[in-house]
Order: C-alpha cells, then sequence, then structure tokens
C-alpha cells in the first residue's frame, strides 16, 4: 500500500569504506523507559518518502534525489489515475457520522488507501502477516545498498499505484532488507496526502490487549538475540521483532493529532486461539469503521470466522472489494451491501459457495459505476468492484 546514512561521495571521489553508522544521541533515558524512534522516523520520511525539508548530510544527496524523481513519477500516475477521481467519490460515500476509528485487517502498510478513504480518521489499526520493521535498519545501509533497497520498494509501490494492491509473496521480499518496509510505504502514504509524522515507537500487546512501547532495555534484548546473525537473516529476525508500530502524525498546518498502529499478527481461528491479545486489543475500541481489501477473500472461509464474527459484532459502516464480508455469511434482515462497479468471478482462493452468493448480490442490484479503474482485487476479467457492507 508506503517508503542511509551513506559515506560514499559522488563519482568516487573521496570514498570511504561503507559502514553502519548511529543516529545523533538524544538525551539519555532510562532503560525501561519508551525507547524514542523519532530520529529514524524523521530520515526515512525524508529519504524514503521523499518529504521536504533538509537533507542530513550524511546520506548521499544524489542517492536520495535519483530515488525521489523516480518515486514522484510513480506517485504523479497515482494522483492522476486514482487519486483524482477517487476522493470525490469517497468524500460523498463515506458518512459524515462513522467512527473515526478504522480497523483495516490484512492490511499491510496501505496508509495510503484509508488516508484516501477516511482523511479525517483520528486512529487506524491495521493487522497482516508482515512485519512494521526496524526503523532503525535506515541507519545501516551503505550507499549502494540504499540505492538498491530504495528501487526495490520503489517497484513495490509502483506495483500498489498500478494494481491497487500487493501480494503477501512479493511483499515477504522487502523483509530480507533493512528498511522497514510497512512503515515505509505508511510515510509514503503521509506525504502523499498532505500529513506529517510526530512520534515513532516500536510496541507490543500485553496480554490485556493493551499497547506498551517497547524500552531502550527490549531493544537491547533484541539486538542480543539476533547478535550471532547475519545478512538477510538477521534482517528477517529484526522486523519480526520489531514487527509492531505506533505512529502519531498530523495533518500540516493542524495540530490535531492522529494513531496509526499496525501489528502483525495471523487472524486465522487457531493463531487467534493460541494468541487472543489482538481480539482483546480491538475489542477495547467500541463501535469502528472497517476497511479490507486484497485479502485473499480469507473472510468467506471458515477458518477465518473470528475476525469475520468480530467484524460484525463491531462495525457501524465498512468499504471492501470482494474480498470483505460475503452476503452468505450475513443475516439479509441484519445487514445491508451496496455494490458498485461488477463481478464476475473472483480471483485468488474464493469459495465455490461465495462465489455464487457475489454474483447474486450484484445481480440484485442496479449498476453503480466506479470512478476508478479499481478498488483492491479485480475480478478475472480485470473488472474493479466496491462493496459497501452496514447493519441496517
Amino acid at each position: 500500500m508506503i517508503r542511509s546514512l551513506l559515506v560514499l561521495t559522488l563519482l568516487g571521489v573521496a570514498a570511504v569504506p561503507a559502514v553502519a553508522l548511529e543516529p545523533v544521541p538524544g538525551p539519555a533515558t532510562p532503560a525501561d523507559a519508551p525507547l524514542s524512534l523519532d530520529a529514524e522516523l524523521a530520515a526515512l520520511f525524508r529519504v524514503a518518502a521523499c518529504a521536504d525539508g533538509a537533507l542530513d548530510p550524511r546520506f548521499d544527496a544524489k542517492v536520495v534525489d535519483d530515488h525521489c524523481r523516480a518515486l514522484e513519477k510513480t506517485l504523479a500516475r497515482y494522483r492522476k489515475t486514482w487519486l483524482t477521481p477517487a476522493q470525490p467519490f469517497f468524500e460523498t460515500l463515506v458518512p459524515d457520522d462513522v467512527p473515526r476509528t478504522i480497523v483495516y485487517p490484512f492490511a499491510g502498510g496501505d496508509l495510503m488507501t484509508a488516508l484516501a478513504v477516511f482523511p479525517e480518521l483520528t486512529e487506524i489499526t491495521t493487522i497482516s502477516l508482515e512485519a512494521g520493521g526496524d526503523a532503525r535498519g535506515i541507519f545501516a545501509e551503505s550507499s549502494k545498498d540504499l540505492a538498491r533497497h530504495l528501487a526495490l520498494h520503489r517497484r513495490f509501490l509502483d506495483e500498489l499505484v498500478t494494481w491497487n494492491h500487493n501480494r503477501t509473496l512479493d511483499l515477504a521480499a522487502l523483509k530480507r532488507t533493512p528498511l522497514p518496509s510497512q512503515l515505509i510505504f505508511a510515510l509514503v502514504g503521509l506525504a502523499v496526502h498532505g500529513y506529517e509524522p510526530v512520534s515513532l515507537r516500536a510496541i507490543t500487546l500485553l496480554e490485556d490487549g493493551s499497547v506498551r512501547a517497547l524500552s531502550a532495555a527490549d531493544f537491547a534484548e533484541i539486538d542480543a538475540a539476533v547478535a550471532e546473525l547475519r545478512g538477510t537473516r538477521r534482517n528477517v529476525r529484526l522486523n519480526d521483532l520489531l514487527a509492531n508500530y505506533e505512529l502519531v502524525f498530523r495533518k500540516k498546518g493542524d495540530p490535531t493529532e492522529r494513531v496509526y498502529r499496525h501489528f502483525q499478527a495471523n487472524l486465522h481461528n487457531d493463531r487467534l486461539a493460541d494468541d487472543p491479545r489482538i481480539l482483546r486489543h480491538l475489542d477495547q475500541k467500541g463501535r469502528v469503521t472497517a476497511m479490507t481489501k486484497a485479502a485473499s477473500h480469507l473472510l468467506w472461509h471458515k477458518g477465518f470466522s473470528s475476525i469475520r464474527d468480530w467484524l460484525k459484532a463491531n462495525i457501524a459502516w465498512m468499504v471492501s472489494d470482494s474480498t470483505g464480508i460475503n452476503p452468505l455469511h450475513l443475516e439479509p434482515e441484519r445487514w445491508e451491501q451496496t455494490v458498485y462497479g461488477s463481478f464476475d468471478t473472483a480471483v485468488f482462493n474464493p469459495t465455490a459457495e461465495g462465489q455464487v452468493a457475489m454474483r447474486a448480490l450484484f445481480a440484485s442490484q442496479p449498476f453503480r459505476p466506479l470512478p476508478m479503474k479499481l478498488f483492491g482485487y479485480p475480478t478475472k476479467r480485470v473488472k474493479g468492484l466496491l462493496i459497501v457492507t452496514r447493519p441496517r
């Protein structure tokens, strides 16, 4: 759905061997106090998300400039082909009185689309198999590696713009780099929509579902756990150990702070039974607005009935592609679904009975055009669609 410190000079002049550098240290804090990642956040926002502002001189300006020029071409296409027609559509579609607390399961770092749909949100929670990542990785890249890894992230952002989704299988490749991929995607989303980050913390969920920010002592334990690992194995392990984050952000010119939390979690029934902390966390939010897309039609399957039932019990309004709640699992007297675009055959892991129910839903309603080409998955015939689900 979002985006190092460098010591090689341009054209090989006065080149220095690449080394891992550390951010300028801030004031000392107790080992058990929440560890600030604000220096990393500022670096990621400027370098990977190409936000305005002075570039830290420790970064190679050519690498960053080349990345930002290439990224801007992708984002310009996003604004022209998707955002421009989508924004007025969603301004009309989303009711003013829906909760501004958003839950987005199977989401990855797709804050970019969520902010297009819900620009006035005050809190958003995304949940997926993807790890948020180790924000400190921005300070561990050589110039050559940074250029290569930023290019890899641009490739996936380009796919998000082109197809309005990314595949989990593809996203896994980003986990092997030191950069925090899901966080980068989120920061690109902030930059595109005119928001700016305020603070960043790595977090974990306690048994009761409450959130705790990781401390310097926690980071020391994590670093000790990967001390013997090298290369991609180390990157993957660090990304998993630092999978969850809390990003506070605001609209430029508006002091109102908003909260974005990402959690790595497997939402299969068996995994939720083994570790129900994410459901306990969601239970504390009350009524919510929900969104999902490109979710491999997992909500159609019985193995994901727990998160489906949670959504049914807690949503006031939900927008999705075909991977949202299938009409097969909704009682007609209690639920209303409104469809846009057209549906023929679902791709990526549907069920036969779900296909039948979805075709019947679209056949029962007049055709309503979708102003942008896609919202999440296309159908087999590359048709776009969108579904609004709400209790009666």
